[in-house]
């Protein structure tokens, strides 16, 4: 048995909702090896083409020079804005003017309903991958397999920007925070247990997603080696325990939960509410499948807003303002029942993990039960600090003349081209 590093911590608790501890007759454990949000893929080849999915392709590039006309700004001034020339237009934080083009130059990535909804291409297509989380099989997107009722509205929302879509694996999004993950920013473990004689087909299943502070380990081709040793590291959000059942090798809840888990993505809290697993168990020993389940929409946007607004708008094909429209827009929970106020979306997140040994916290033996260890978790860290500071979706500099704003005075010279930048 191999062992990766980590800090061990021994002391545990158990979950109000599993009070018994006692050992299972079977227990399968993996590591998450790749994690991304489901968006199914429609087209042959390329992340523009058009698709099943996508008839029109994704966001078309777009003029921001005319998008700042549309604000106020004289054409002068929003080429000299978008002019690489310009002082005020950081390489690496974007724009920062760019923000103030709401209804009195509000910033329009903290107050997006300043502007006008300049609209985001949804999917069109009927294909759609998760879970069905209403059990209503007469709406939502037909699954892979034929099955009716996947409710996966965030999938519908933005699976024709830029940044999602693509092949499994290969969107920039997914490749962005998986590459992280691969690299040792966090570790996902996976346990599985059940009572039943035959893992394939059990009725009475405990699964639980746990974090590890031990950091994968790759192999020689750079994938994510098999077998190795992580110790669950409790922690006092990320944890996330399920009922469920095995049937033919797929291990499916019977019964919703509200977890958190860590997110792919900028917001990294992946909590969810009345949330689902189907997990299928490969013959090669791997896991693969969704986990979905119900999660507020406004955090997500606030993680785009929080990454540098100018920066994802440069580079994802999209304003953002927009993006906070067809979220509201397509909003299909409320925690407060059907008449309640939409603020959760449908979400569903594709999980691959390969087959590792779990170790309870001390490392003293492997794991063979299911319970929460959140009460011997020590305090929330407070997020690593960077080299920048985020204010209101922008990275100020404190050292310009010209500062941004809603009253800053443009200054473009005279001989400035009225297309740069574009």
């Amino acid at each position: 048995m191999r062992y990766s590093t980590g800090t061990a911590i021994a002391a545990f608790a158990l979950a109000a909702a599993f009070p018994a501890a006692a050992s299972a007759e079977w227990t399968k454990t993996w590591v998450i090896e790749w994690n991304e949000p489901a968006m199914y893929y429609g087209a042959k080849s390329g992340v523009i083409d058009p698709g099943t999915d996508c008839p029109k392709g994704t966001n078309p590039d777009i003029d921001w020079v005319q998008v700042m006309v549309n604000a106020g700004y004289t054409r002068e001034e929003a080429a000299w804005l978008r002019n690489p020339a310009n002082p005020t237009r950081s390489p690496v934080h974007g724009q920062n003017q760019m923000a103030f083009r709401g209804k009195d130059r509000a910033n329009v990535y903290i107050n997006p309903t300043s502007t006008p909804d300049p609209g985001l291409t949804p999917v069109s297509g009927t294909i759609g991958e998760g879970i069905d989380l209403d059990g209503n099989t007469k709406n939502g997107f037909t699954g892979l397999n034929g099955e009716k009722g996947i409710d996966n509205s965030f999938y519908r929302t933005l699976g024709c920007w830029k940044t999602y879509r693509g092949p499994q694996r290969l969107s920039s999004g997914a490749l962005q925070f998986n590459d992280a993950m691969r690299n040792g920013s966090w570790t996902t473990v996976i346990v599985a247990t059940g009572k039943g004689a035959d893992p394939m087909n059990d009725k009475d299943v405990k699964v639980g997603f746990y974090m590890s502070a031990d950091k994968i380990v790759k192999d020689g081709n750079g994938g994510v080696a098999l077998d190795y040793t992580f110790r669950i590291k409790p922690d006092a959000k990320y944890e996330a325990l399920y009922s469920a059942r095995t049937q033919n090798g797929v291990i499916a809840s019977t019964a919703p939960a509200d977890v958190m888990l860590r997110d792919p993505s900028y917001s990294q809290d992946l909590d969810l509410l009345r949330s689902r697993i189907s997990l299928k168990m490969k013959p090669d020993g791997s896991l693969q499948g969704y986990v979905g389940g119900y999660r507020a929409w406004a955090p997500v946007y606030k993680g785009w807003v929080d990454a540098r607004g100018p920066v994802i708008e440069a580079l994802t094909w999209v304003q953002l303002p927009g993006v906070y429209y067809a979220l509201q827009r397509n909003a299909d929970f409320s925690p407060t029942g059907t008449a309640g106020e939409k603020t959760h979306i449908s979400y569903a997140m594709r999980v691959d993990a390969l087959p590792a040994f779990v170790m309870t916290p001390d490392g003293g033996k492997q794991v063979t039960e299911i319970t929460s260890y959140k009460a011997s978790a020590p305090p929330p860290s407070k997020p690593s600090a960077t080299t920048f500071s985020v204010i209101d979706g922008l990275v100020p500099d404190r050292n310009a003349k010209v500062q941004a704003g809603p009253t800053a005075v443009i200054l473009p010279p005279t001989t400035a081209p009225t297309s740069a930048g574009q």
